[in-house]
């Protein structure tokens, strides 16, 4: 589809390209492709040499590889060439638009309204910006769209909407069919039962026996294959059937004019449909590229920087084939520490599938076709690629001729440079040994004079020891086990390779005789070197062994540390679970101590209740004042636990206090002086003013001299209970309290200026005081504002047990401002 995609003119060596088989891989992409030009597309891609073009390919690979990850489907696309169609149909000598060609147009147009519409929402633009701005360039066409809907059935055949005259057409038609019909069949029952209505081109006719028909009643048009029936159209309806052809004529011409009128209109808007069709298509190819990814295991990899290194990269071919099971990935890493990397090892080893990987590597990258390993890859921008596959190792080719090997070498030569990557497979190899050496020695130092990116594999041990004399020399093989001679396919950096002539001449069965002479040959030389490198290579394979098991133990480690912290918090999770739970109970239980006051209030005012029946309710009221003591002595002891503090228990240590200390008690939040205690069970007896307070030492804070000992206005104990005349006790979350009343009870509570939860606490306590000192009204102050402290106070009178009803205040009580409590 010429003019649809990113490539543009490639600048790596195509013969390169081939023998790297990138066009196999290309198609293997293409197959996840939905339409034909997004096939095309990717079955021609090349890499591209425009660097800004590239990148922006990249970033759209990268955002389709993650949309692809994620639920939903994020394109529409159609089945046929749109742009085949939209040709100059005469020119080209074909027929004009068609129904059906019509209906693959609507298909485009409906394929880019679902990929605007799956592109709507604002947080996937915000995610996927490039994906969306180009799904949102797609051109509406609406007016278009509707009209082919409207216009056109599945099948291409227009339809009744078409036009108003097309549709009375229609039913005129269709009704006279059927009233032809019926006049038909009745005339033919006179025949028997063998004679019936059928058409005979267009016109309806009956089938009737031959015998004895009347020539001069209808006209004949046919004779039956056995010559025993005859067509015939009795001349009665032949007026009825003129006037059918006539409306079908009709028909006809009004669908002739509106195909043509749809034709019309599609051609006056073909630019806009190809660059609609440009842009499903190039997401088209986006979306198949990300798929192959996701099939196995891609990644989006920009060319760029100083590195070469591959993490855990995989064969592309070999990656997607029936053996990849088997597959053993590529770690290899090229740089600062050299670009140029010679390869050594026994043949069979994985040599030639390593250059294959890296070279294919670098051409999927710069496609901007996913790369088939980890994140974390780089490859370096190259302008050249250039390859030399001694065998070519593809299946499809067959041995290069030396001539052949030299012409490549010559190319790799002259080429050579920092932005260019060479790939060499057995250097020095087809000739004689001394002179090949000679020749790749000095290709070496070409290649790393000028900075080249190189990986070159060989058998020549003059070869092997270059990385120690040219700077940017490095050397690397495959490992192989020892023992077996099987190859491991993992490549190993820093060490060449033993090349196991022998050793694998023996593993293939060759004669005994043969291999013992051929070992009497061998340089001792050469021999010494084979089990220096064969010792090297297992030294350095249990070092990695090593290494992987430090590696396992760290991540052990860490997953240790990482579920103790998921224990510790789970574990302070569960003791502010704790402390809610308790501080509930608090609740229930001070709930049940109002309750009991209430009833105290009733059966104090029945005289015939006996001082029995007041004894009972008291020990019932201390037996809930103990299990709240309990209850507060465990929310402290959960919160000393979360804090972290350690544990106390009732003879714990505590404030140094005795009588005569200013002391904050702080389940009630006011200063008083301590008049008794503590005692053996942490019990003190406090004075506030006029009030007498029991609390216990462990809500006690020591005040420094001098130190403000409560609000002005008196202080706030909070809800009371009486236990006798002229005395009150109080539940709270915390130990008892106990208090006398010398002054005149408030008439009144002030809740302006405070938050509700404090207002609602402060209500509570008014109210408690005013029950306890028998007054039948209590004024709330909560003022007008936005209404939502008097809200919060109109709730929680509702339904309290010392409330019997509330009422706003009237004039004169402080209106819309104040509330007035009728207690019980």
């Amino acid at each position: 589809m010429t003019g649809i995609g990113p490539w543009g003119t490639p600048t790596l060596d195509e013969h390169s390209l081939e023998l790297l088989e990138f066009g196999r891989v290309a198609a293997a992409v293409a197959a996840f492709a939905e339409t034909e030009g997004g096939a095309k597309l990717l079955t021609e891609a090349r890499p591209i040499g425009e660097r800004v073009r590239r990148s922006d390919e990249h970033a759209a690979l990268a955002e389709a590889i993650r949309r692809e990850r994620e639920p939903g489907a994020w394109l529409g696309t159609a089945p046929h060439d749109l742009r085949g169609l939209l040709d100059d149909r005469d020119e080209a000598g074909r027929a004009p638009l068609d129904g059906a060609e019509l209906v693959a147009v609507r298909q485009w147009l409906e394929a880019a309204g679902v990929t605007r519409e799956a592109w709507s929402p604002a947080a996937l633009q915000e995610r996927f910006p490039r994906l969306s701005r180009e799904a949102l360039d797609l051109p509406a066409l609406h007016e278009l769209r509707e009209r082919l809907a409207r216009a056109l059935e599945p099948d291409g055949r227009v339809s009744d909407a078409a036009s108003p005259a097309l549709k009375r057409a229609r039913a005129e038609l269709e009704e006279g069919e059927r009233e032809l019909q019926h006049r038909l069949e009745r005339w033919a029952r006179g025949f028997g039962e063998s004679a019936y209505v059928t058409r005979h081109q267009d016109r309806f006719v009956a089938l009737v026996p031959a015998a004895g028909f009347s020539r001069r009643r209808a006209i004949v048009h046919d004779v039956s294959g056995s010559g025993q029936s005859l067509f015939v159209e009795p001349l009665e309806i032949c007026e009825s059937n003129n006037r059918l052809t006539e409306l079908r004529a009709a028909a006809g011409d009004e669908e002739r004019r509106v195909l043509v009128e749809l034709r019309g209109r599609v051609l006056e808007s073909a630019g806009e449909l190809l660059s609609l069709e440009e842009i499903l298509v190039h997401l088209d190819a986006l979306r198949a590229r990300a798929r192959w990814a996701a099939a196995f295991g891609g990644i989006a990899l920009e060319p760029g920087g100083e590195r070469l290194r591959l993490v855990n990269a995989r064969h592309a071919i070999l990656a997607t084939g029936s053996r990849r099971d088997r597959l053993v990935p590529l770690d290899l890493e090229l740089g600062a520490g050299g670009r140029l990397l010679l390869v050594s090892g026994p043949n069979m080893g994985g040599k030639s599938v390593l250059l294959k990987t890296v070279g294919l590597s670098l051409a999927l990258s710069h496609a901007a076709f996913p790369v088939l390993a980890d994140e974390g890859s780089r490859i370096p921008e190259v302008d050249t690629l250039l390859v030399d596959l001694g065998d070519e190792q593809s299946l499809d080719q067959g041995l290069s001729t030396f001539a052949a090997h030299l012409r490549s070498l010559a190319a790799m030569a002259e080429q050579a440079g920092p932005r260019t990557l060479l790939l060499c497979d057995e250097l020095g190899a087809g000739t004689d040994p001394e002179e090949g050496a000679a020749l790749g020695r000095a290709l070496v130092e070409r290649f790393a004079a000028r900075g080249s990116w190189a990986i070159v594999t060989t058998h020549l041990g003059s070869l092997k020891r270059l990385a120690g004399e040219i700077d940017g020399v490095v050397n690397g093989s495959l490992e192989i086990d020892p023992d077996t001679m099987e190859p491991r396919y993992r490549f190993v950096p820093g060490i060449p390779g033993a090349s196991h002539a022998l050793a694998m001449a023996e593993r293939m069965g060759l004669d005994a005789g043969v291999l013992a002479r051929a070992r009497t040959l061998a340089p001792e030389q050469t021999r010494s070197l084979e089990r220096l490198l064969e010792e090297v290579h297992e030294v350095r394979r249990k070092m990695d062994e090593e290494a992987r098991g430090l590696a396992e133990a760290r991540a052990e480690a860490t997953q240790a540390a990482a579920s103790h912290r998921e224990a510790t918090e789970e574990a302070r999770r569960a003791l502010e679970d704790l402390k809610r739970r308790l501080t509930r109970e608090s609740g229930v239980i001070l709930s049940h101590a109002r309750e009991l006051w209430q009833t105290i209030q009733r059966e104090a005012r029945r005289a015939d209740k006996s001082r029995a029946a007041a004894a009972d309710l008291r020990e019932r009221i201390q037996a809930v004042e103990a299990e709240t003591e309990a209850l507060d002595a465990a929310a402290d002891q959960a919160h000393r636990e979360l804090a972290g503090e350690p544990a106390t228990n009732g003879s714990g240590a505590h404030p140094p206090l005795g009588p005569g200390s200013r002391v904050r008690v702080r389940n009630l939040g006011l200063d008083a002086e301590l008049v008794e205690g503590p005692d053996g069970e942490g019990k003190v007896l406090l004075r506030k003013g006029s009030w007498s307070i029991h609390s216990h030492v462990s809500q006690l804070e020591a005040l420094a001299e001098g130190a403000a000992t409560g609000k002005a206005g008196g202080p706030r104990p909070g809800n009371g209970i009486a236990g006798a005349p002229g005395e009150a006790e109080r539940s709270v979350a915390g130990p008892a309290v106990t208090w006398e009343a010398d002054q005149a009870p408030p008439l009144e509570v002030d809740l302006r200026g405070m938050e509700v939860e404090e207002a609602l606490r402060s209500l509570d306590q008014g109210l408690d005081r005013g029950i306890l000192h028998g007054l039948s009204e209590l004024r709330i102050i909560h003022g007008i504002g936005r209404g939502v402290l008097r809200g919060a106070v109109e709730r929680h009178l509702r339904d309290h047990p010392q409330v019997a009803s509330a009422r706003l205040g009237q004039l004169g009580e402080g209106g819309r401002g104040v509330t007035v409590a009728r207690l019980r």
